[in-house]
């Protein structure tokens, strides 16, 4: 099993990895003749985006796309670029590049920045705790109406986490793995962020 690559979300200047989501961002490749097919398995989704996270709300600012038919047609006047058969730095997809759609987002984001390598995962999203700095962003209808750091958290995780480790490695707790790889590749709020209250989500 391979990390995924997720979507990523640029505020304040600063460049954010998606750990959780209460609602889906609203954007569907189809809606542009585009059907997204994995042409590598860092991303079975076929696409990520880039995101800008502004007090007006959430702009879809580049696309990074597979297409299984290989059809690209323009999106928003834009066409796209592709890798040049040598460096494969888009991992095989297309890139859109400031195709700039406003998307109308009521829901709640978690993402993270400053990973610490440590904690890497090569399977699914990283955790929550991954993150030096973790944010949260809550839309209503598109506007960004409230950040909430979670930074603290974060930091109590990976001390828990330690401690994990230590019983485990005395033999004194145990991991059921199925749960384990469910959770990796989930971005479900209830699941990657518990802590925040359900009725918040």
């Amino acid at each position: 099993m391979t990390a995924q690559i997720g979507d990523r979300f640029l505020y304040g200047g600063d460049h954010y990895s998606i750990v959780a989501i209460s609602n889906s961002i609203q954007f569907d490749p189809s809606d542009y003749g585009i059907k997204p097919a994995a042409c590598c398995t860092a991303c079975w989704n076929g696409y990520w985006c880039d995101y800008r996270i502004s007090s007006e709300g959430i702009t879809l600012q580049n696309l990074y796309i597979n297409s299984e038919e290989d059809c690209y047609p323009k999106i928003n006047g834009i066409s796209p670029e592709s890798d040049d058969g040598k460096h494969f730095k888009y991992m095989g997809h297309h890139l859109y590049k400031n195709i700039n759609i406003f998307m109308e987002y009521t829901g709640r984001i978690l993402a993270g920045k400053d990973f610490m390598r440590e904690y890497y995962i090569h399977m699914g999203y990283q955790r929550a705790w991954a993150y030096k700095v973790l944010t949260e962003w809550i839309f209503d209808g598109g506007r960004l109406v409230k950040t909430v750091d979670h930074s603290e958290m974060a930091e109590k995780l990976r001390k828990e986490l330690e401690v994990f480790k230590d019983k485990k490695e005395n033999g004194k707790a145990d991991r059921d793995i199925v749960q384990f790889v469910q959770d990796s590749f989930s971005l479900d709020m209830r699941e990657k962020a518990w802590w925040i209250k359900q009725r918040e989500i």
